[in-house]
């Protein structure tokens, strides 16, 4: 907290101590801080016991209390006594009692004696009328002083505070109401954390108050909500940023956390008060429809049930004013909705029967008590056997819908209705006499790549459907949508879904599900999150991160396990214990698999990036397979592109296409293995088509297939190999240059060469020299030839060693300086592999025992092959 600042004002004395002022003015010769919104001076008396806060209002200073002697004050502690059942239900049994004794006494004796009960009803009555008249809603007065939040406070704190009530008694009553539980389950906000920092610090009720009717005046509110006096202890602490940021949240957060639990308050009392629009007395007056209520499903029936309606982001209301012109004009009064799986089709046709229930007079007159009626194409299938039959059973729904005249039909899934095959049946002759009738009103779903069948197809009909586009909604509206569906996941599953769990699922959907649009992917995620749930029912970020991990095998969560951070800590180690040398290529490597797995690294580019560049044999593709092995889970990780079978100008196409084409290509591969070493070998191979295409992966970890949809590579090491320039590299090194300094101009060799476009180059992250392995590492490497042998026979209990001279000889006899390790390699297969098979088909071999193969015997052994 920053010094103090001291004032004087009308003789009063000011001590101005917060760290959060942003602005000041002058006001009668005194300086006022700019916070939440409003001007403000902290008056301090002599003893520094005593903080209020005053604001400046145009010319006018005023000071934000709450008077809990105050006649709403009053009434609310009334009412509070009132909410517990132990006092209200013995008020609603005795007035029904006497209810009862004064009915019995007035039909047996006079009426004089009756009137004895009926006096004693007017007391629990009076009570009772008093409390469910007014005080379970008691109304706020927003024209009464306005320094004074009692007026407008919510009634439950209200009717719980003490004249002498403390910051501590606001925080214990808030915290236990609906809002501040709110706060506790959906952002995993607790009182016992920030009951300590309100407490160091020199916030004051008068604060909280002023910040809490700033935050209802935000909104236009009349009322202070308890979960915006939450809200306001919580931005009251004067360091809360740095408190929030610790649990990953910010003020924005906290913000609409009042926005949700307010929407979430209006979804529930929508829900009880369930919407009467017409009723029996509606559908006679237009017509029964026995069949389509038995095949079909009536929306708009089910929201007049149930009451509950999801929210319309506005991004949608324009979608749903088309359609209602579309279906509300004469003539062809059909409308086909085009947009991708999850882009939510289906809920805008119930967001349409919605607005059709809430006020049908204001609706075009066309479309006035209309019902919408849900046609699900497997369903009809099924209740029909044969293509005769389901067209019979469909000419009968039309016609019942014609006939019943308020009803308009909407078709899930409609491109069943136009194609032959299992659960699917061709009906375009039978729709195409009633579309063209224009007597009925038809919405159908579709996607874009149906929709362009059809219309190539049966393009008559195409042209009598009306294309409404339905695009996928954007972060803070999909945001919204999954803010509805968790109440319907909550009531599914029985689990709680905080805040981040939601913004992780946006995060996460994405960048990983790309066979869906949003909000349908990230409530998809939602779904399966439930699965992973911590402290028994709440679904967390971490809920989310394990469900994308599992389902789509990916390691998207930072690393928290003592096991992986010592593995990423000593990884160089482990690779070594796999391949010689290249200590600066590991290096390279290892540190960009930390930066990711710390979060570190940008999370819009694959984990790392490399062009790999030496002689053959010198360790570039075993390294990719350490990699694999070591870290990503095993050499199966590593996914191989070899670009000599892309050197033609159409081969890019092969590359992109998807999984149901080629399921050997790049983006089939990536698409089913995302989490991987992708090793592109011999990258100088491909034809300059092929390279182009790669420009975008490299920078942006994304690449479109075949269908124009985006393949993620985010979560991917991309190493490109090449030979190119070897002869350069060993001449150097021979000349006795280090990599360091032989690595600039190498590149700039290989730019004049034009063998690789400097716009290629800079695409990786790094360009990495393999320098020719000596005759000394050659003798490391017999030892892995050797280990991994002796891996392989550990079934059989048996194992095998060389001495010095005969490992000797296998690296005079296996050196090629040309050829690197892969000469070493054939001649270990050649010489030691074959003796060993020999001994055992000898059985002179017995298990348990150590073969030890000398110099002379292998000598033997190779000249026998040479």
């Amino acid at each position: 907290m920053g010094r103090p600042i001291d004032l004087q004002i009308r003789g009063l004395s000011y001590k101005i101590g917060f760290n959060f002022f942003l602005d000041s003015v002058q006001y009668r010769g005194a300086d006022y801080r700019f916070i939440f919104g409003t001007y403000v001076a902290v008056n301090t008396d002599i003893s520094g016991s005593e903080c209020r806060v005053l604001f400046v209002k145009g010319a006018i200073l005023s000071q934000i209390t709450c008077r809990t002697d105050s006649i709403r004050a009053k009434k609310a502690r009334v009412g509070a006594l009132l909410d517990k059942k132990s006092v209200r239900l013995p008020l609603v049994i005795a007035f029904g009692v006497l209810v009862l004794l004064w009915i019995l006494h007035a039909l047996v004796y006079p009426h004089y004696i009756a009137h004895v009960w009926a006096a004693g009803i007017v007391v629990p009555g009076l009570l009772l009328g008093w409390y469910y008249g007014e005080l379970v809603d008691l109304p706020t007065s927003t024209r009464a002083n306005t320094n004074d939040v009692s007026n407008r406070l919510d009634r439950h704190i209200l009717g719980q505070l003490k004249n002498d009530h403390s910051l501590d008694d606001l925080l214990r009553i808030t915290f236990g109401s609906t809002g501040g539980r709110f706060f506790i389950n959906r952002y995993l906000l607790f009182p016992e954390h920030i009951k300590p920092l309100l407490e160091a610090s020199s916030v004051s009720l008068e604060n909280v108050w002023a910040l809490a009717a700033q935050l209802a005046d935000e909104r236009n509110a009349e009322e202070i909500s308890d979960a915006i006096v939450a809200a306001a202890l919580v931005l009251a602490i004067p360091d809360h940023n740095a408190f929030l940021a610790h649990i990953e949240l910010d003020a924005d957060d906290i913000q609409d956390g009042i926005n949700w639990h307010a929407h979430l308050r209006g979804a529930i009392e929508h829900h009880l008060s369930k919407r009467e629009v017409g009723g029996i007395g509606r559908d006679l007056s237009f017509g029964w429809a026995p069949l389509l209520n038995k095949v079909g499903h009536n929306i708009s029936d089910t929201l007049q049930r149930t009451g509950f309606s999801r929210r319309t982001p506005k991004a949608r209301d324009m979608t749903i004013s088309q359609i209602m012109h579309v279906l509300a004009r004469a003539g062809s009064r059909n409308v086909a909705m085009i947009g991708d799986v999850g882009v939510g089709k289906t809920t805008l046709v119930h967001a349409l029967a919605d607005k059709l229930l809430e006020n049908p007079k204001t609706a075009p007159e066309a479309l006035r008590y209309r019902q919408v009626i849900e046609l699900d194409a497997s369903h009809i299938i099924s209740n029909a056997q044969g293509r005769g039959q389901t067209e019979r059973l469909m000419t009968a729904i039309f016609n019942e819908a014609i006939k019943v005249k308020n009803v308009i039909l909407f078709f899930d899934n409609a491109e069943l209705f136009f194609k032959e095959g299992t659960g699917s049946v061709d009906l375009s002759s039978v729709l195409l006499p009633v579309l063209q009738g224009g007597s009925l009103q038809v919405v159908f779903s579709l996607n874009d790549q149906q929709w362009q069948r059809i219309s190539q197809e049966y393009p008559e009909l195409s042209q009598l459907l009306n294309k409404v586009i339905v695009k996928s909604l954007n972060k803070e509206d999909t945001l919204r949508v999954m803010q509805d569906e968790v109440l319907l996941l909550e009531a599914k599953y029985g689990v709680t879904y905080t805040y981040r769990a939601l913004r992780e699922a946006y995060k996460l959907s994405q960048r990983y599900i790309r066979d869906q649009a949003f909000p349908g992917k990230a409530i998809k995620l939602l779904d399966s999150a439930t699965g992973f749930t911590e402290q028994k029912h709440f679904v967390t970020a971490r809920s989310v991160s394990a469900a994308i991990e599992k389902t789509y095998d990916v390691k998207v969560q930072t690393a928290s396990s003592a096991e992986e951070k010592d593995k990423l800590l000593n990884i160089e180690q482990k690779i070594h214990e796999r391949m010689v040398n290249q200590s600066r290529a590991v290096k390279l490597v290892s540190d960009s698999l930390r930066r990711a797995r710390t979060g570190v690294r940008s999370q819009e580019k694959p984990i790392g990036t490399f062009l790999f560049l030496g002689p053959t044999g010198v360790g570039k593709t075993e390294l990719s397979k350490s990699l694999a092995a070591v870290y990503f889970g095993g050499e199966d990780r590593l996914l191989r592109i070899d670009m000599n079978e892309f050197s033609q100008p159409t081969d890019t196409s092969r590359l992109l296409a998807n999984a149901a084409s080629d399921p050997h290509g790049l983006v089939a591969q990536i698409t089913k293995q995302p989490f991987s070493v992708l090793l592109i070998d011999e990258i100088e191979k491909a034809h300059p088509n092929v390279l182009n295409m790669l420009l975008q992966m490299l920078d942006e970890g994304v690449l479109r297939d075949n269908d124009n949809k985006p393949v993620s590579f985010k979560d991917a090491i991309i190493i490109a190999t090449s030979n190119a320039g070897a002869d350069k590299i060993r001449d150097h090194i021979d000349a006795g240059k280090s990599l360091t300094e032989l690595e600039e101009p190498f590149v700039n060799e290989l730019i004049d060469s034009k063998l690789f476009k400097p716009e290629l180059l800079n695409r990786f992250d790094e360009i990495i020299l393999f320098r020719p392995l000596t005759p000394e590492e050659l003798l490391q490497v017999v030892d892995l030839l050797l280990d991994g042998l002796n891996k392989r026979l550990e079934s059989q209990k048996v194992s095998v060693t060389l001495t010095a001279e005969a490992k000797q000889l296998l690296v005079n006899t296996g050196y090629d300086p040309r050829l690197g390790a892969r000469p070493l390699r054939r001649t270990v297969q050649r010489a030691v592999e074959n003796l060993v098979s020999q001994r055992m088909l000898g059985s002179e071999v017995a298990p348990g025992s150590v073969m030890e193969i000398d110099a002379t015997e292998l000598s033997g052994v190779l000249e026998d092959r040479s």
